[in-house]
């Protein structure tokens, strides 16, 4: 099958562009208290993208998983302090999993974007992390989850617990969430307590990896933006400044990092665009999600650092915005997984 974008999808991006460009404030998240950029968040609500891969009957958007990663790649090269990615994968656990009345009263919110979603993974220390008891026909949470990803601003958290020998997913609106300093100020990371908290069952027993790998490859979008958003800053850098009465990017040395630069950006968006097409096409897509988060967050670490080395020294002044990439690369890169992991996964998925 042949892939390509679409004139539909090239406008989703300008758009999204347009958006971050005109509403982000991402050095907000450092000079005040504030976890989301409430500013962003609502113009990405109004023009419909935070609900973009939601069902129509919720308000959604009806897209697919293509459209949800230029979005995030989008956001990631304007380093937007919003919690798309969580929110879209814990958007996307409740459409699969919920009934439909359940799908009515949480995801039309969500739409909306007068809710913002978190999502726990379900790791074996998040499982034993919850305990799930029943209350009547309601059913309550106790336990502290000590680290949730960009879920500082989180009202409604998407979490398993084991009910039954088996791994319910819950959703709660009534967990008490603490933010934490992180390296990354515009993706604030959260702890949870829940005592007694009112939860509600998705109806759904046949759990799915498609809410995870959803979440694996928006993030991978978001540093396949990053390491684009530093080769454009450092491209331009190097024609505007000069050395021996010529532009530095007319060196060789400067050209040769360059091409280097642009060849990691290029990997890195085809691992995630392969990523994205393994998801809407329904195919087996944990190789493909796994080689964009190997390859992605390693080229988004590496691409920064070579942006900052070449814009010498004010590369590393709080005036230039090379380190709000550098922080969300390398925040990005320590998230969900090291490179290492991922690759040992995919080796292990050959080998079986």
């Amino acid at each position: 099958m042949k892939f390509e974008f679409t004139a539909e999808h090239e406008a989703l991006r300008d758009l999204t562009a347009g958006l971050c460009r005109g509403r982000g404030r991402p050095r907000d998240a450092y000079d005040t208290d504030s976890n989301i950029d409430q500013e962003l968040w609502n113009a990405l609500s109004a023009a419909g993208l935070l609900g973009i891969g939601l069902p129509e009957d919720c308000e959604g958007g009806g897209a697919g998983a293509v459209e949800q990663i230029l979005v995030a790649e989008e956001l990631g090269r304007a380093v937007g302090a919003v919690p798309y990615s969580e929110h879209t994968a814990a958007a996307e656990t409740m459409s699969l999993l919920g009934s439909d009345s359940q799908r009515k009263q949480f995801l039309v919110p969500l739409a909306r974007g007068e809710t913002v979603a978190g999502i726990v993974t379900g790791e074996s220390h998040h499982l034993a992390g919850v305990q799930a008891r029943r209350d009547g026909v309601r059913w309550r949470l106790d336990g502290r989850i000590p680290l949730i990803p960009n879920a500082s601003a989180a009202t409604t958290l998407v979490l398993p617990a084991v009910v039954d020998e088996q791994v319910g997913w819950f959703v709660t609106e009534a967990a008490h969430v603490v933010g934490l300093p992180t390296v990354d100020r515009t993706r604030p990371a959260a702890a949870a307590e829940l005592v007694g908290a009112d939860a509600t069952l998705l109806s759904g027993h046949r759990p799915s990896q498609r809410p995870r790998q959803l979440l694996m490859a928006l993030a991978a979008a978001e540093a396949s933006g990053v390491a684009s958003a530093a080769l454009d800053m450092t491209s331009r850098y190097t024609v505007e400044r000069h050395q021996f009465g010529h532009p530095i990017g007319t060196f060789q040395a400067v050209k040769h990092r360059l091409a280097e630069m642009l060849v990691a950006v290029e990997n890195s968006r085809s691992s995630v665009y392969g990523a994205a097409w393994a998801l809407a096409e329904r195919v087996p897509a944990d190789r493909a999600v796994a080689l964009a988060q190997a390859v992605a967050t390693e080229h988004a670490v590496s691409v920064t650092g070579d942006a900052v080395q070449l814009h010498g020294g004010i590369g590393v002044t709080w005036e230039c915005d090379l380190h709000l990439l550098l922080r969300r690369a390398k925040a990005l890169q320590q998230t969900y997984g090291q490179p290492s992991l991922h690759r040992r996964l995919i080796a292990a998925s050959l080998l079986d």
